[in-house]
């Protein structure tokens, strides 16, 4: 939006030079009465256009594997504090590096991207602990949903602050949110804790409630993953692929919906924002519809967790590419149903957010904040690519370069639902349950009150080798049927005696 707002606002202007300053790029003025003209502060074409909407990404990608296995060793909290801290004071400082020299911009946009590449996965690694046994869908999208209200808020209200008749008005567009993710932080530092035993105001019921069923995930600190097996797995590549699809047409959505509707569909600015905003209202409310939807069935042993997966994964995926393909062919004479098609298309593809971004905590939790930081690195690696195609295929801006995107957009979503319907897994897998017989940093949490729902005479996890928690479709009875029996297990030459 400040990309369109910034080649695109009004200012007064007299004579020669602008009533705001001198204009340091190129202006192109249009005339509408003898003292008053319409200019755009800058005036950068289809390429530079790219790079700008792609700096973010160029940062974002460095960052996710790091931030993900820093979060599993020292905690997500601290790493997502900085992070967001940094983020926010390169929004804020961006309008004054726009007008002081183009490549000083870009920069700050990587910085942002730089450090926003490590929040998904800190977040990852906090649900691993923090989610009871049927409850990680909604409450990872939940947390995720957030990201949908940005896109609500972001679209809408930066088509109204373009508008303001202060220093051209599309700063405002950084300063705003920039200053509401400074603002995020307070409560972040008093309300968040990286374990359940170590928040001060814990009930023993609730911390008996996320132990039970989660043992692998409750090493306080994460064991050295095991890197080759990671990446021989098929089941974790498919949750790359299905992560590329996502990011890919997410990533266009971001830099090119407002581009979209103003070129193709003839909306204006403010209308611009609030119909842009719309497909987040979708993507939200879908979201959380979803999470609580895949839990039931859970709970409810109507599929396994591998089959609600890829039932979620394949919808959203199928019916987001019939949606694209047919805007492809819609002018601006049927704008309204292109709105309509773009809204339901991405409102479907959020259904996968409860299938590739959920699993990484079914086939490995303990690591999960990491592999959530490898497919991410690999999908905003690939999404770096959406406005430079989008950018090299769309020059004259007419229907038929954009109908070749929306085929684009189309083919990603077929082919991540595809590949995750076939190599996706729903159960912990036995790479992930393994933790080195020797390994300092895997350390455990306190022993949990006696009278807590999950009480294990060895400790309160036991020592990373007894694996006897929910490990997805592996629960091959239920658990009152477990609670009848005194599970004895040899690792390691010791003998652990486990009651349920």
């Amino acid at each position: 939006m400040s990309v369109v707002c910034m080649q695109d606002g009004p200012t007064s202007f007299l004579g020669n030079e602008s009533l705001n300053g001198t204009v340091t790029m190129e202006t192109h003025i249009a005339e509408t009465n003898r003292t008053h003209f319409q200019i755009a502060e800058f005036d950068w074409d289809s390429e530079f256009e790219g790079l700008i909407l792609t700096s973010y990404t160029i940062g974002f990608i460095f960052t996710p594997v790091v931030g993900g296995y820093v979060a599993g060793k020292f905690g997500s909290k601290l790493v997502i504090a900085i992070s967001v801290a940094v983020g926010s004071l390169a929004t804020l400082l961006t309008p004054i590096a726009a007008r002081w020299n183009a490549d000083a911009m870009i920069g700050l946009r990587i910085i942002v991207g730089f450090f926003m590449g490590t929040i998904d996965p800190a977040i990852q690694g906090l649900w691993a602990k923090w989610a009871p046994k049927y409850e990680k869908s909604q409450l990872t999208t939940t947390s995720f949903s957030g990201v949908a209200i940005a896109g609500i808020l972001t679209f809408f209200i930066s088509g109204f602050l373009c508008d303001i008749d202060i220093d051209n008005g599309w700063p405002f567009t950084f300063y705003v949110f920039g200053g509401f993710a400074a603002l995020v932080l307070l409560p972040w530092t008093f309300t968040v804790f990286d374990t359940p035993d170590s928040h001060p105001r814990i009930s023993e019921e609730e911390l008996g409630l996320i132990v039970k069923g989660n043992a692998s995930s409750q090493l306080k600190k994460m064991p050295n993953p095991p890197w080759r097996k990671i990446f021989t797995s098929l089941p974790f590549w498919s949750i790359i692929i299905a992560h590329i699809s996502y990011s890919w047409v997410t990533s266009w959505v971001m830099a090119y919906l407002p581009t979209y509707m103003k070129e193709v569909l003839d909306y204006d600015i403010e209308e611009n924002g609030i119909l842009a905003s719309m497909p987040f209202v979708g993507r939200f409310i879908s979201g959380l519809l979803c999470g609580f939807a895949s839990d039931w069935v859970l709970q409810k042993h109507i599929f396994t967790t591998a089959q609600v997966r890829k039932i979620f994964q394949f919808t959203g995926n199928v019916v987001c590419a019939a949606c694209t393909i047919t805007i492809g062919f819609l002018d601006k004479e049927h704008r309204t149903l292109a709105v309509v098609l773009l809204v339901v298309g991405l409102s479907f593809q959020n259904f996968t957010s409860v299938a590739f971004r959920i699993n990484h905590l079914d086939i490995a939790p303990r690591y999960a904040s990491v592999l959530m930081g490898i497919t991410m690195t690999c999908a905003f690696a690939a999404a770096l690519s959406a406005p430079l195609i989008t950018s090299a295929i769309v020059q004259e801006h007419t229907q038929q370069e954009w109908r070749i995107v929306f085929f684009l957009v189309a083919g990603f979503n077929i082919v991540g639902g595809l590949v995750f319907v076939v190599f996706a897994k729903g159960e912990e897998l036995d790479w992930a349950k393994d933790t080195p017989a020797v390994n300092p940093d895997a350390e455990v949490g306190e022993k949990p009150p006696i009278d807590s729902p999950f009480n294990m005479e060895t400790s309160k996890y036991g020592n990373g080798n007894n694996n006897t928690g929910y490990h997805g479709d592996t629960d091959s009875e239920t658990e009152s049927d477990l609670g009848q029996k005194d599970l004895s297990q040899k690792k390691n030459g010791h003998v652990y005696h486990t009651k349920l």
